[in-house]
């Protein structure tokens, strides 16, 4: 088998199963069991990623991820990376090392939820499963010590092992529909996956040169990612945002957002996912994209040529999130009322003539820049394009309505947002 090469398709059958389409709007909360955030470390062309984000108290970010890339009968290639922005003291640190000796379950009292490496420790003690340990070094001028402790239950889009996936290709039966592990093989060509923590209480210390960061009181997100297809052929747009009120005033927000559009080889459809959390309580999934009338969206707005990267970005951006309700158990409302929240992005300072300006941009990335070797030979060879991220931190006031409150709440917090041209 060439991985040069795609799979073929038929044209008159469905190539895209979105996991929006796989379960009922009443039915998008899927809790997540132990084996959805064990490291599965596939082989072919498998990218695989858990991502830990912190929003500092004084509105910074840390971010914190380790990056599994298999290619197809190569040795995967493995990352660590780290990013601390913070706009006030005007500090932007990015690190990224190479990996070494990397294993799971390291000892017998632990499993594939927990990992190891020359450069870092991530534990999950079964016995206290809503907490991520990490002890990282980076290099002489970077080391992490951290403690997420979910607030919130985690999710996944729909319960059951086809929970959260995206299939791509002819649909394939179930190999097993018994038992929680995640079932990959849905589809003939391949499948992405998201899990999230999206309310975490962040504690710890950064040590950065001579400075130490204490960044108890901090609020964080987890994500535990798949892409089980290359890259470039699973989507051609991403859009990402992480929206987290302060710990203080009692409001407890977190809005989270994925979405990706698909290439043109299965039809351009976007598959949009996030959650609403609101007293640091879950109170509702969202979904949107194809086959979804309004519910969760990202709208880029007033779209301007950026000549440095030859992509059209936003003036703006609209995210809006809406679904059923949730009770404390996860289970719709009985009138099953709508949750919906609204954020909007107001990003561009330039005039008209002038080069495309941001406010809290952090930078545009060259993806082929910051992927392994073998990933970004291949990317390159493949799509002919050169794909980029653009990463934002911004103050923001998001919107909110919920069943329990009788007029919306605006609430003040930080929103770490992404943009991802890949062709």
């Amino acid at each position: 088998m060439s991985w040069f090469h795609s799979s073929s398709t038929d044209s008159n059958s469905a190539n895209l199963h979105p996991v929006q389409l796989a379960f009922d709007q009443e039915a998008l909360f899927g809790p997540l069991v132990p084996q959805d955030t064990e490291w599965l470390q596939a082989g072919g062309f498998v990218t695989e990623t858990q991502v830990f984000y912190a929003t500092t108290k004084d509105g910074g970010i840390i971010m914190c991820q380790v990056i599994h890339s298999s290619v197809g009968v190569w040795y995967p290639s493995i990352q660590f990376t780290f990013r601390y922005v913070n706009p006030k003291t005007n500090q932007h640190v990015w690190k990224s090392t190479a990996v070494t000796n990397f294993t799971t379950a390291p000892s017998s009292n632990l499993d594939k939820r927990s990992i190891k490496s020359d450069q870092f420790t991530i534990t999950v003690d079964p016995s206290t499963p809503n907490k991520y340990t990490i002890i990282g070094k980076y290099d002489d001028e970077v080391q992490i010590s951290l403690v997420y402790e979910s607030l919130t239950p985690g999710w996944k889009v729909g319960a059951g092992p086809r929970g959260g996936m995206t299939y791509f290709g002819h649909s394939k039966e179930s190999k097993s529909t018994a038992g929680p592990t995640p079932d990959h093989g849905g589809g003939a060509d391949g499948y992405a996956v998201h899990r999230f923590w999206p309310r975490c209480a962040v504690s710890g210390i950064v040590r950065i040169g001579q400075e130490v960061l204490d960044v108890d009181g901090s609020r964080g997100t987890f994500i535990h990612a798949i892409q089980g297809m290359r890259p470039n052929v699973l989507a051609a747009k991403w859009n990402f945002a992480n929206f987290q009120s302060s710990a203080e005033g009692g409001e407890g927000v977190a809005l989270t957002m994925m979405e990706f559009e698909t290439t043109p080889s299965y039809g351009s459809k976007k598959v949009n996912i996030g959650s609403v959390v609101v007293g640091d309580k879950l109170v509702a999934i969202t979904a949107g994209g194809e086959g979804v009338v309004g519910k969760s969206v990202a709208e880029h707005v007033g779209p301007i040529k950026d000549v440095e990267t030859g992509y059209h970005a936003p003036s703006s951006i609209k995210y809006q999130w809406e679904g059923v309700t949730l009770t404390e158990d996860g289970k719709p409302t009985d009138k099953k009322d709508l949750t919906t929240a609204i954020l909007n992005l107001d990003l561009l300072t330039s005039n008209p003539g002038e080069p495309y300006q941001t406010r809290g941009l952090i930078e545009k990335v060259d993806v082929l820049g910051q992927i392994p070797y073998l990933v970004k030979k291949f990317v390159n060879y493949a799509a002919g394009t050169k794909p980029y991220i653009y990463t934002w931190l911004n103050p923001a006031k998001a919107t909110i309505s919920t069943p329990s409150k009788e007029a919306p709440i605006v609430v003040d917090g930080h929103v770490f947002s992404e943009s991802t041209w890949i062709s």
